[in-house]
């Protein structure tokens, strides 16, 4: 374990450091464009064969684009830790909810259990990783849950169906946590691209042995081709790797409060794309989830430059040791010769 004193020298680590907007943002954008895309696909095809072709095609598609791209393979070691976190972020997350979604889970529910990940994800990075929580940190996790239950409070209400497909969707959320923390732990050094890829690879099998479970049916083909076009490319392909690239810049911490917004954001896609009715429930989810991105960037603004300043005093006193070391050299070396002298 490294101490105190050498990360003071050494640079920030990269979960330190806030997550930028023009990253952020299309995160959120893509992420919240995924339920109702999502929601529109299954209405036409069998939840599982949906999930089972998302795999596939966004596999495809990923490994093309990093043959396009030349992007370097990671070892065998990084391959396997790769597998894990993707998995768990991809197959234990998609198949978790759309298997709730199969069993009577509302959208609006499945969507509140998910984006309680900010709450999972701080306790797993406490136990895990040590990192304590800040004033700020807490009161931005405060803000996040609440922005959560007010975008979703009225789905909810709508609809009272729950059952066995709770737990279903509470073990997505736990993959979704458990596999941002392990990536951040064992993932850094893998390219994004690549790391999605090897997820919903390493999935695929998974969905196929789900699928096999119930029936296969599509009710409007062309439709289906579609949005399922569309549900690869910019949920899969680009909204999950731009995910994991939020988990390899600031951690796992910071990434899972974007889930504070992305229910907000998503009812604000369906009232403007779907008709749907926007309620002032969503649109204070929405500022209170932003309120809560902002105070977190901001707690680690502060906590990045105690690092800096830690790191510079650490580097003066390193710069001025050898000063003194030469100092005292020369010092020496004269009174040596001072000796000399007046011995002959």
């Amino acid at each position: 374990m490294e101490s105190a004193a050498r990360w003071g020298q050494s640079q920030i680590m990269p979960t330190d450091r806030p997550l930028p907007l023009r990253l952020a943002v299309p995160t959120v954008l893509l992420f919240a464009a995924g339920y109702p895309i999502g929601a529109a696909t299954v209405a036409v095809m069998s939840p599982f064969l949906v999930i089972l072709l998302r795999f596939a095609l966004s596999a495809i598609l990923l490994w093309g684009v990093i043959a396009a791209r030349r992007t370097p393979l990671p070892n065998r070691r990084q391959v396997g830790h790769a597998v894990i976190a993707g998995v768990l972020t991809q197959g234990v997350q998609f198949l978790g909810v759309y298997w709730g979604l199969a069993h009577g889970i509302s959208a609006g529910l499945a969507a509140l259990v998910i984006a309680l990940n900010p709450v999972l994800t701080a306790t797993l990075v406490a136990t895990v990783l040590g990192q304590r929580e800040s004033r700020r940190g807490m009161l931005a996790l405060g803000l996040a849950t609440l922005a959560v239950l007010l975008a979703c409070a009225p789905k909810v209400i709508a609809d009272h169906r729950v059952g066995p497909g709770v737990i279903a969707v509470i073990i997505a959320m736990i993959g979704l946590s458990a596999g941002g923390v392990y990536q951040s732990r064992k993932c850094q050094g893998i390219d994004v691209w690549v790391l999605t890829a090897i997820g919903v690879t390493a999935s695929t099998p998974l969905a196929g042995a789900l699928a096999m479970t119930a029936p296969m049916t599509v009710t409007d083909v062309p439709r289906a081709i579609v949005l399922l076009a569309v549900m690869v490319v910019v949920s899969s392909a680009v909204g999950t790797t731009l995910y994991a690239a939020c988990i390899k810049h600031s951690g796992p911490r910071a990434s899972s409060l974007l889930f504070a917004v992305i229910p907000a954001v998503t009812g604000v896609m369906a009232w403007a794309v779907l008709g749907e009715r926007l309620t002032w429930f969503t649109v204070a989810g929405l500022v209170i989830g932003a309120a809560a991105c902002l105070v977190q960037a901001r707690s680690m603004s502060g906590r990045v430059g105690a690092v800096r300043g830690g790191s510079g005093r650490g580097e003066s006193e390193h710069a001025a040791r050898p000063r003194d070391r030469l100092f005292a050299r020369r010092r020496f070396d004269n009174a040596t010769s001072v000796e000399v002298a007046g011995t002959r």
